[in-house]
């Protein structure tokens, strides 16, 4: 037999494997891939001690592990959520209603409601590319600085430091520097916005911090730019709730700095006549608050500037062409016959009438320099209401007739509604100006939309909600408030949350209203 072995005798040759014996190449070659296989068997036999071992490293490891303890500033190990707590963030949830309408088999509409929570997703990287991309010249004049550091202090403003300066007379400055900025963007749009969805409608806010930072928290928390959608608001910024200037700069600021994302509307209280009348609402008025604050010499200049900015506001938006929206209501058609503001104004909609509305105006009080026709409309957009069923019977021809407001004002009914949608090529009228518990109410066969976007200040009890609308082309989407979503900046003078707070920050802080007495809805 062979062997694997070389003899001392034997020839380097026959040592190979590839030596000219054709007949032992078999053999040589099985014992070496028996030898390979030993040597294999070996090394696996190391590897399974090896991993023996490790695994016992392992086990001892997380044996011995102990839980990491986070200290909070009290040292007192991480702090525990209580029940109350969980409950309240629970309720920080809000409920979105999709309106939806089918047209039936025989032509009838049937309204479709459905009720969901509302979920938000966002991407870093999608902010990362909006940095990259070269931003939007902004003319001369125009600083992002200043609107900057005013919605930094309306998302944190119980800040001592902000509440020091919400007080100050560097707010003061900012506010008329932030009103001259605006002014001059609403002074360039048109008085009819022409909008695309998908875009959120916000009614009335009248100085209701509270509610304006939970659309903020819910809505735009990740910032405007990456809020799928535009922000429309339908006027009333000021008046009856406690924080005015602070709602009033906060809007001001996210329009300067998103001019194309963020639009305002005129409401009847963004009148002079309405917001300097201290007798009726006390400390409650817009007036009142800019003197409280700033005192009565810097105070009125700050309500005269903000004013004139005012002046300048568009008084409507139509979105997708399809949802007329407007503070109050539609306004009746002028006259008949050619008018010194427009010869063929019989042939124009009401819509192309406003649009020749100058865009400086007081309206209230009227300015005598504009045409009185023109100044009848534009008022007429701040100030009517949908009649009520009992005031049907009483309207005239055209579907107006005198509102329960009085002072000259007009409601409409259904007639005028079927007339001006049908004049304009409109389905639905969204407009704000009168309070509802609900926040969001539907009326006139399901053809007019009121949207009220405070819960406080008008009398509707504790329960009362705040709504927006989102209109997203062919749905229309209600989102509301719960009634149990709890306070978290505005503290009545007896609260829990103010225990431990100096006395100082705390006078601070009811000088600017986050502090008060008592709610005015309580009852």
């Amino acid at each position: 037999m062979s062997t694997f072995f070389r003899s001392p005798a034997a020839s380097p040759a026959q040592t190979r494997p590839d030596a000219a014996n054709p007949e032992e190449s078999p053999q040589i070659t099985t014992r070496s891939a028996r030898r390979a296989r030993h040597a294999g068997q070996d090394r696996v036999a190391e590897l399974e001690q090896e991993n023996s071992q490790l695994r016992a490293e392992l086990d001892r490891l997380r044996s011995q592990k102990r839980p990491i303890r986070r200290s909070n500033s009290l040292g007192s190990g991480r702090p525990k959520r209580t029940a109350e707590k969980r409950r309240r963030h629970l309720l920080r949830d809000s409920i979105m209603h999709t309106v939806e309408e089918d047209e039936g088999g025989d032509g009838s509409a049937n309204v479709r409601i459905t009720r969901n929570k509302i979920s938000r997703q966002a991407s870093i990287g999608t902010a990362t590319v909006l940095k990259q991309m070269p931003s939007t010249p902004r003319p001369a004049g125009f600083s992002l600085e200043l609107p900057t550091r005013v919605v930094a202090v309306f998302r944190e403003p119980l800040r001592s430091e902000h509440t020091e300066y919400l007080g100050s007379s560097q707010f003061a400055d900012d506010i008329l520097n932030l009103a001259r900025q605006a002014g001059r963007r609403f002074e360039r749009e048109p008085r009819v916005l022409r909008l695309e969805s998908p875009a959120y409608v916000f009614g009335d806010t009248h100085g209701n911090l509270e509610d304006l930072h939970f659309f903020s928290d819910h809505i735009w928390k990740l910032g405007i730019s990456l809020t799928a959608g535009q922000l429309l608001f339908l006027g009333d910024y000021v008046d009856r709730g406690l924080s005015s200037l602070e709602v009033v700069a906060y809007l001001l600021a996210l329009k300067c700095l998103e001019p194309q994302k963020v639009w305002l509307l005129r409401g009847n209280h963004e009148t002079r006549d309405v917001n300097g009348w201290e007798e009726h609402y006390g400390d409650r008025s817009f007036l009142w608050q800019c003197k409280h604050r700033f005192g009565d010499e810097l105070g009125p200049v700050v309500w005269e500037g903000v004013n004139a900015c005012f002046d300048r506001l568009p008084l409507c938006a139509v979105i997708d062409d399809e949802i007329c929206c407007v503070h109050g209501g539609m306004p009746r058609r002028p006259p008949p016959g050619p008018r010194p503001f427009c010869a063929d104004a019989d042939q124009k909609t009401r819509l192309e009438l406003l649009d020749m509305v100058p865009h400086v105006i007081t309206i209230n009080p009227p300015d005598n320099s504009i045409d009185a026709d023109l100044q009848q409309m534009a008022s007429e957009c701040l100030w009517s209401d949908p009649a009520v069923e009992e005031q049907e019977p009483d309207l005239n021809d055209t579907g107006f007739g005198e509102s329960l407001r009085g002072g000259g004002t007009v409601c409409f009914g259904h007639a005028a509604i079927k007339a001006f949608l049908e004049e304009t090529g409109c389905a639905f009228i969204v407009r704000a100006h009168e309070a509802h518990a609900h926040g969001v109410s539907l009326s006139k066969g399901a053809k007019v939309f009121t949207v009220f976007s405070t819960s406080k200040d008008h009398h509707q009890g504790r329960a009362a909600s705040c709504g927006c609308i989102l209109i997203d082309v062919e749905k229309i989407q209600v989102i509301t408030r719960s009634p149990h979503y709890r306070n978290h900046y505005v503290h009545k003078r007896n609260s829990m949350s103010l225990i431990g707070i100096p006395q100082d920050e705390i006078n601070r802080r009811k000088q600017i209203g986050l502090v008060v007495d008592d709610f005015d809805d309580d009852d």
